[in-house]
């Protein structure tokens, strides 16, 4: 229990625990354009910003994100040229990191394609059609679907909590054995009755994926995500153990601001990438749809929404962000080892006052 009583969760985790190579294919990298510096307005324009009810006056952009006082990028991408991009600290361009449970969002999507390919038939399926041995475990694993699972409504006994070294969380994080921990699972409410955000529901999710893959985790996200997207840089997913090698799916994967752009701008394009259609649309546009209408978190598939703005959104730990707003063709990702606001709200709010303040 050493590592759960002194390490807490952080940006380099990727380097702590044992860990698989996600594969991007070096002859074969999408590039970004980037605006001219001296055309950047992000850079020097001035706001008046409301950060929890406290007024910040007479804030670039960067001064007012970088309070937080940690490493941080933030990069804002309007219709595919790079509009802003700043860092923060020890972080740079190539550094990959944890971007926690953005994790979720991307395991999601490659749930989407697995259903695309035939390898799932439905996500109204049964998780015990393709993890048998999970009906001689709690009886409700009987009744649980794959949609249940995207959409956080498992109904498991789990609680999402970092900070307890003995909680199924940090157990779920620091433990060597996932699968063990699945079977063991107890379950507090039916599936499929109301949302509760937690972890263990994509760990379950990519064990899932494998079965019905037949792939490891890392080498299906390689080949359906990594190197069709055109991917600059390796990523990594860590691992239970170096024993068992079941992915952190909802919380491990390693990788970098540039090449997270190319997730948000797949989902931007509504599944499609360079004329090659990788997700359904059908399924992307399912993710600005509420999966409960009584919900206030709005999630579906992996993502949350808003609703009014038509605006998405992939959130980790520590403020780790993918924004969507398709209004304006926007794609912004925000890395970082503190939390100092919502940014997915922030980015549409400071884009909204940009594009008001052209007309």
């Amino acid at each position: 229990m050493h590592a759960l009583v002194k390490h807490a969760p952080n940006l380099r985790d990727g380097q702590l625990f044992a860990h698989d190579t996600i594969y991007n294919n070096p002859n074969s990298v999408f590039l970004f354009a980037e605006q001219p510096t001296n055309e950047r307005i992000l850079d020097t324009m001035r706001f008046n910003f409301n950060n929890y009810g406290k007024p910040i006056k007479n804030k670039t952009f960067a001064e007012y994100t970088c309070r937080d006082g940690g490493a941080s990028v933030f990069l804002i991408i309007q219709n595919d040229t790079i509009i802003y991009e700043h860092y923060n600290g020890w972080l740079n361009k190539s550094d990959n990191v944890n971007i926690f449970s953005v994790s979720k969002s991307i395991t999601a999507l490659l749930c989407g394609i697995a259903v695309k390919e035939g390898k799932i038939h439905s996500i109204d399926d049964y998780v015990t059609d393709y993890i048998p041995e999970l009906c001689t475990a709690d009886k409700h694993f009987k009744r649980l679907k794959i949609r249940h699972l995207l959409n956080m409504q498992a109904g498991l006994k789990f609680k999402e909590n970092y900070s307890n070294p003995f909680c199924s969380m940090a157990l779920l994080y620091f433990g060597h054995d996932m699968i063990r921990q699945i079977k063991k699972l107890k379950f507090k409410s039916e599936p499929g009755i109301q949302y509760e955000y937690n972890s263990m529901t994509i760990a379950i999710l990519s064990y899932v994926l494998e079965r019905a893959t037949g792939k490891k985790y890392a080498q299906y996200l390689s080949e359906k995500l990594w190197k069709p997207l055109g991917m600059e840089t390796l990523a990594t997913v860590t691992l239970d153990s170096k024993k068992n090698r079941n992915a952190k799916s909802y919380g491990g994967i390693n990788t970098n601001a540039h090449d997270l752009a190319k997730i948000g701008r797949l989902v931007l394009n509504k599944g499609n990438w360079e004329g090659k259609q990788i997700v359904d649309s059908a399924w992307v546009e399912q993710i600005y749809v509420p999966a409960i209408k009584d919900n206030n978190n709005n999630y579906s598939l992996g993502w949350y929404n808003f609703t009014t703005s038509k605006t998405i959104y992939a959130h980790g730990l520590f403020g780790q962000c993918i924004v969507v707003y398709p209004k304006y063709n926007i794609v912004a990702v925000r890395l970082g080892e503190n939390k100092w606001n919502e940014y997915e709200v922030l980015v549409r709010n400071i884009i909204d006052q940009i594009e008001n303040g052209k007309h």
